[in-house]
């Protein structure tokens, strides 16, 4: 049966000593910080918001188009095209450059080290009988490379060179789907537990055919996907293979929906049916309020339930999640609580991108089999700061309880802090350069090894029309 109760962080470890590398950090991030909270792999698309009433969670994000840029480098070009047809019109080309830098100490005989440079050249043209056509082509080479494989090239430290996006589109304007678009083939999708999960050089990608609306009172998606290309990889393969079951070919059914209950609420659901591997529900609903001038709070609530079905080509399992999080915002000040717990029968499985819980931080999810988890967030906001393009955060979470769910054996206690600077110039001759700066470091009940990261990626992106 699942335990409910939580293990204090205070508690963790008294008869060891707070690394004082790990005190300067909390220090530091104290002083800068000013951002707020969300899951791992929306946390890696943007800079963090400002507020608790801009933080997204998983479910909005999934059904929340980003505005597109309206800065153009060929200003004559886009010009010219003012008063042609919306085909041309409308073309989007534009490329995001990334370089990244990926240095970590696991032991000291295993320490992943690379640098890289390349990013994603993307093209998507306007509208022609309510048919358009995009493509992206990704690009990740190698600069430097040492240790083990750090996930920002190919398997051996090769480059990585591929057509990652490559699809059609149809929209529908009229009848019960006015809203609706239809899209075909290799595309970035951005749901719960499927997602492009932008951590590395490269963003993840998948071969589907789906249906969905956007930005609407009620928001809906259904797909069937059939193929997974992860970050660090250039292969598109079945989405049961990329789940464990090696040379099989099944995909993945997903459906789901939002409705926005209010203004300030919203509640959705989705089912993503693994075909004879696993089935995954997941249900979120979030709410925000405002008590006063500069004094707000954003509550939410996530539950995941995955279990094996069909042949069970991954092995028999079926295990659920509860997470819950609360963020304030005090005059700039913001401060995030968050917990979660999963049943000891089995971990949390994600094959095909990130997690959606609260708990998914730089480095850990904190969803092993029976572990419970609890984060604090700190942050800070102010207009100079945001004026000049600065913003950081603090993480810290705790997970324990976890557990072999074969043996039966209990699994070290761990704790995470993690620190991310970013530099983001909201105008002028530097927009579109983002730079982060990210530094993790983990403890280990009962153990000494130093366990650490730092990350240095310099984004840039370049909207030539």
């Amino acid at each position: 049966m699942m335990r409910f109760g939580f293990t204090k962080i205070c508690s963790y470890q008294r008869h060891r000593r707070f690394p004082a590398r790990s005190l300067v950090v909390l220090v530091s991030s104290l002083i800068a910080a000013n951002a707020a909270m969300a899951t791992e792999y929306i946390r890696q698309e943007s800079p963090q918001p400002a507020s608790a009433q801009d933080l997204e969670v998983s479910i909005d994000h999934a059904f929340t188009d980003k505005p597109l840029s309206e800065r153009f480098l060929l200003t004559n070009v886009k010009g010219r095209l003012a008063d042609k047809p919306e085909f041309w019109r409308d073309t989007k080309f534009y490329y995001d450059f990334r370089s990244y830098l990926f240095r970590r100490r696991n032991s000291s005989d295993n320490r992943p080290e690379a640098s890289a440079l390349g990013g994603v050249v993307g093209y998507r043209s306007g509208w022609w009988n309510n048919l358009s056509i995009g493509a992206a082509y990704y690009n990740s080479t190698k600069l430097d490379a040492s240790g083990p494989d750090t996930g920002l090239l190919a398997p051996g430290q090769d480059n990585i060179n591929v057509l990652g996006e490559a699809n059609l589109h149809y929209r529908f304007t009229g009848t019960f789907l006015k809203g609706s678009t239809v899209t075909l083939y290799r595309q970035s999708l951005s749901l719960p537990f499927i997602n492009k999960h932008d951590i590395r050089q490269l963003p993840a990608a998948h071969e589907a055919y789906t249906i969905s609306r956007r930005n609407s009172d009620l928001d809906y998606i259904v797909s069937h996907i059939t193929k997974f290309k992860n970050f660090d990889s250039e292969d598109f393969i079945y989405m049961s293979e990329a789940a464990g079951a090696t040379g099989t070919n099944k995909g993945v059914t997903v459906a789901g929906a939002r409705y926005a209950v209010t203004e300030n609420s919203s509640i959705g659901a989705g089912n993503i049916y693994g075909w004879d591997t696993f089935n995954t529900f997941f249900v979120e609903g979030t709410y925000h309020t405002v008590f006063g001038e500069g004094f707000d709070m954003r509550l939410s609530g996530q539950f995941t339930d995955q279990r094996s079905v069909g042949d069970k080509l991954v092995g028999e399992f079926d295990t659920r999640q509860f997470a819950a999080k609360a963020a304030f915002g005090v005059f700039g000040a913001v401060i995030t609580l968050a917990g979660s717990v999963v049943d000891d029968e089995a971990a949390i499985r994600k094959p095909w991108g990130g997690t959606p819980s609260y708990l998914s931080i730089q480095r850990l999810d904190f969803d092993r089999a029976g572990e419970k988890a609890l984060l604090l967030g700190l942050s800070y906001n102010t207009d100079f700061f945001s004026s000049l393009g600065f913003s950081s955060y603090l993480n810290i979470a705790h997970g324990s309880d976890a557990k072999d769910p074969v043996t039966g054996i209990g699994l070290p206690d761990r704790t995470e802090y993690d620190i991310t600077v970013d530099y983001k110039p909201p105008k002028g001759f530097l927009e579109g350069l983002w730079i982060r700066a990210r530094y993790n470091r983990i403890d280990t009940e009962a153990d000494n090894t130093e366990v650490y990261d730092f990350r240095l990626i310099i984004n840039y992106t370049m909207p030539f029309l």
